[in-house]
């Protein structure tokens, strides 16, 4: 079973085992852009991916 990343209306798998940088950077999504989150919590880059698992990416926005 993938690990499913949703980002707004789309969904991607990724392979468990990966950590979340390694999976962003697979899909080619800039790591730095996104911030993951799990169950409601923020998750660091460098989180491992578990089977079964749903990570939504929020888009990180910045402006001056």
């Amino acid at each position: 079973m993938a690990v499913k990343i949703t980002l707004r209306e789309q969904e991607f798998e990724a392979r468990p085992g990966q950590t979340v940088r390694q999976a962003l950077e697979t899909l080619q999504l800039p790591p730095e852009s996104f911030l993951a989150v799990r169950e409601g919590e923020l998750i660091t880059e460098d989180e491992v991916l578990r089977e079964g698992q749903t990570i939504k990416l929020v888009a990180v926005i910045s402006g001056g």
